[in-house]
């Protein structure tokens, strides 16, 4: 299995909201970095986080391209949610740079930025639905 084929699974895994799978893609001692809050360490640990948001937000993520070269894999992705307060379903963007390691996942870098201006963290310009990305107007 090549390293996308195992985050593209891990992507499958984080939709159903299984710890035991989701974990299962990470080696035990695997970080998890975020650029809105403090990493997440130990497969089980970052496996929860994606429950908690599966639960409480109704998070999805989708997988929508990617590159590796050795033991190393970027992706871009998009996820939807629907904010707890307000009930308004939300979508935002970013990308993810992974470190495996023995076949599975040690290291994630997520890059994701959004602000009141641009909230989604879009690019601004792009034409995300042209190019067959996930929108929440599809």
């Amino acid at each position: 299995m090549s390293n996308l084929d195992h985050i593209r699974s891990y992507y499958e895994a984080l939709n159903t909201g299984e710890v035991e799978s989701i974990a299962s893609h990470f080696t035990d001692d695997a970080v998890h970095y975020y650029t809105r809050l403090g990493p997440h360490q130990g497969a089980r640990a970052i496996a929860e986080n994606a429950r908690w948001a599966t639960d409480n937000l109704d998070g999805k993520w989708w997988y929508e391209h990617g590159i590796e070269q050795g033991d190393e894999a970027v992706i871009e992705w998009t996820m939807t949610w629907r904010d707890p307060k307000s009930g308004e379903e939300r979508l935002n963007r970013g990308t993810e740079w992974f470190r495996l390691r023995d076949g599975r996942i040690a290291e994630v870098r997520a890059y994701h930025h959004g602000d009141r201006k641009n909230p989604r963290g879009d690019l601004l310009g792009f034409t995300f639905a042209e190019r067959g990305y996930t929108t929440l107007e599809g």
